[in-house]
C-alpha cells in the first residue's frame, strides 16, 4: 500500500467525517474475514490487533496518504483517528500494513463479503437501486515498468491493451499495461456493485455475462430492468444473456469499416434498410410483431433481370430475426436514446474511484493484490456513500469529499 500519490488537492473540501465513517464500518461483517486471519498469529506473539488493522485500510483508501509512512504519521498525529481505528501508543510499522495487505489477498472472497454488506445496505435504502445497470471496465496500472525485456518484467502477469477512445500526443491509439477491473454500477445512482479484475488483453464482451452472474450470486435483490453498455459488448452472446434475464439490453453496435452493411440489410447505427439498401422509416412498434417500417418513396425501383422491380413498401422486423438491432425498445427512439446515456453512470462510477478511492494509486504487482486493490477502491466508495446518505446528502452519494459550509 506504499507509494500512493495523493490525488486530493482542493482546499474547498474536506474528507467525510471519521466518527460517521467509523459506525459504518463497524456495521460492516467482518468477523469471518478477522477469524481467517487470526489463524496467521503466532502464539508466543500477539502482534497488532487485527480488527484495527482492518479498520485502518478503508481509511488509508479514503484519507489519500501519499505512503503507508504517511498514513501511520497521521494517525499519530491524529489521536480520534487512533482511538476509533482501535490502536493504543504504539503504532505499527509500514511493513506491518503491507503484510497485513498481502494475507487480506489471500481472502479476497471474504472482503468482498464485507464490500456486499455495505452494497446491500445501500440497496436497501435507495429506492429503485439496481433497476438500472451500467457495465465497463477501465484499465488499472501495475506498479511495473512495461518497457524493459519482457523477461526483466517485475509483473509478467500484467498485458498491453488498446483504449480505443483515447490517443495520444502522436494523435495514434493509446496503450496501457496493466489490468482491466470490469464493473456493473448503478445506472441511476453511479454506485458499483459487483466488478472483478482480469488482464488486460481480455476483451470486454466475453465478461458481460459473468458480471450479471456474479451480480445475482451475491445480491439476492438483483433483477435489472435494463442493461447498458457501449460498442465493446456488442454480440449475440450479451444481447440473448440479458435477454433471459427479463432484461432491455440497451448495448451500441460495432462500426463497420468503411461503412458497410451489417449481414447486407442493415447500417452502421442499426437502421433497417430496403432491399436496395436504403435506410427505411420507422413506422409503429408492436410487442408480438415487432417493429414496422417502410421504404421511403413507396418502394424504390430496382433493376431486375425482367426490367425493374420494386421494394416491398412496408415490413415487421422482430426481435427473433436480429436481437442485436431489434429490441423490446426501439433502437434510435427518445427511449433508447435517453437509456443510453445512463450508460456514462459507470465511466462516473470509475472517475471518482480513480480521483478519491486510489484506484490507480498503488504500489502492488500480480492480479490477486490487484484485485484486492479494486475490491478496496469499490469498499471505500460504497463507505463514503452510506455516510452521504445518512447525512441527507444524498444528491453527493459519488463523491469522497464534502463541501465546507
Amino acid at each position: 500500500m506504499d507509494c500512493a500519490k495523493n490525488t486530493q488537492t482542493s482546499s474547498d473540501y474536506q474528507p467525510p467525517g471519521i466518527a460517521e465513517i467509523g459506525r459504518i464500518l463497524d456495521g460492516v461483517e467482518s468477523e469471518p474475514l478477522l477469524d481467517r486471519l487470526g489463524a496467521y498469529r503466532r502464539v508466543a506473539r500477539a502482534g497488532y490487533p487485527l480488527a484495527a488493522l482492518w479498520r485502518a485500510v478503508p481509511r488509508e483508501f479514503l484519507a489519500q496518504p501519499p505512503s503507508a509512512n504517511a498514513m501511520i504519521r497521521r494517525l499519530e498525529d491524529d489521536i480520534e483517528l487512533r482511538v476509533l481505528c482501535g490502536f493504543g501508543a504504539d503504532l505499527p510499522h509500514r511493513t506491518t500494513f503491507n503484510r497485513f495487505i498481502s494475507r487480506l489477498s489471500h481472502h479476497r472472497d471474504l472482503v468482498e463479503d464485507c464490500l456486499r454488506s455495505l452494497t446491500d445496505q445501500l440497496a436497501n435504502e435507495l429506492p429503485g437501486f439496481g433497476e438500472k445497470v451500467a457495465v465497463d471496465s477501465a484499465v488499472v496500472y501495475t506498479h511495473s515498468n512495461p518497457n524493459r525485456n519482457r523477461k526483466a518484467v517485475s509483473d509478467p502477469e500484467a498485458s498491453w491493451t488498446k483504449k480505443h477512445s483515447a490517443k495520444g500526443k502522436d494523435g495514434k491509439d493509446e496503450w496501457r499495461f496493466g489490468y482491466k477491473y470490469h464493473l456493473v454500477a448503478d445506472a441511476a445512482y453511479g454506485l458499483p456493485i459487483v466488478g472483478f479484475a482480469t488482464t488486460s488483453k481480455r476483451n470486454d464482451s466475453p465478461e458481460l455475462p459473468s458480471l450479471l452472474k456474479k451480480a445475482e450470486s451475491a445480491h439476492r435483490w438483483f433483477a435489472p430492468k435494463h442493461v447498458m453498455a457501449d460498442k465493446g459488448y456488442d454480440s449475440i452472446k450479451n444481447y440473448e444473456t440479458v435477454l433471459a434475464r427479463n432484461a432491455t439490453p440497451i448495448i451500441a453496435i460495432r462500426d463497420m469499416p468503411k461503412g458497410k452493411l451489417r449481414e447486407g440489410i442493415y447500417t452502421n447505427d442499426g437502421t433497417s434498410t430496403c432491399l436496395g439498401e436504403f435506410p427505411t422509416e420507422w413506422v409503429a412498434s408492436d410487442p408480438m410483431r415487432g417493429h414496422l417500417y417502410r421504404c421511403a418513396d413507396e418502394g424504390r425501383r430496382l433493376k431486375s433481370r425482367g426490367g425493374f422491380s420494386h421494394c416491398r413498401y412496408q415490413f415487421w422486423e422482430k426481435r427473433d430475426d436480429n436481437p442485436r438491432v431489434f429490441g423490446p425498445i426501439r433502437r434510435g427512439s427518445r427511449e433508447w436514446k435517453a437509456l443510453y446515456k445512463q450508460r456514462w453512470s459507470v465511466e462516473r462510477a470509475f472517475k471518482s474511484m480513480k480521483e478519491s478511492r486510489r484506484l490507480e494509486s498503488h504500489c502492488v504487482r500480480g492480479l490477486r493484490k490487484v484485485a484486492l486493490h479494486a475490491a478496496m477502491s469499490a469498499l471505500a466508495f460504497q463507505v463514503t456513500a452510506l455516510e452521504r446518505l445518512r447525512s441527507g446528502q444524498i444528491e453527493n452519494l459519488r463523491w469522497m469529499v464534502r463541501k465546507v459550509a
